[in-house]
């Protein structure tokens, strides 16, 4: 009943690449830290692609999660062993929409959020 571990691997992986081009770089320059992200952009140079592509990889990352979601949907636990497991995907599953919902945020709502903060 392996049912969904790939989808799951998959939306937790796209997860986190989102979150390392977007959300990442911002926290980092929040707290101080310019000069890491400098380093790492020019430490991984893919990261600076990905980034002028996020709307690309966030509608990736949610066709995966609505995937992974609707797979995990249609499992029927049989064992204790599944239902176990069938809840470790879930929480990765949680854990993955989070993390897309927060690189959203970072990169498309606290530009506007804190221009708004800002005016007078």
């Amino acid at each position: 009943m392996a049912r969904g571990r790939g989808s799951t691997a998959s939306a937790l992986g796209l997860s986190l690449l989102g979150t390392t081009c977007c959300a990442l770089p911002i926290a980092l320059v929040a707290l101080g830290a310019g000069g890491a992200v400098a380093s790492l952009a020019s430490a991984a140079p893919w990261l600076v692609a990905i980034s002028q592509y996020k709307a690309w990889t966030f509608a990736a990352t949610a066709a995966v999660l609505a995937y992974a979601w609707w797979q995990a949907g249609r499992v029927e636990t049989c064992d204790i062993a599944d239902a176990q497991r069938l809840r470790r995907q879930r929480r990765l599953l949680w854990l993955s929409t989070a993390l897309l919902v927060v690189s959203v945020v970072a990169a498309y709502g606290l530009l506007p959020l804190m221009q708004w903060w800002e005016s007078p």
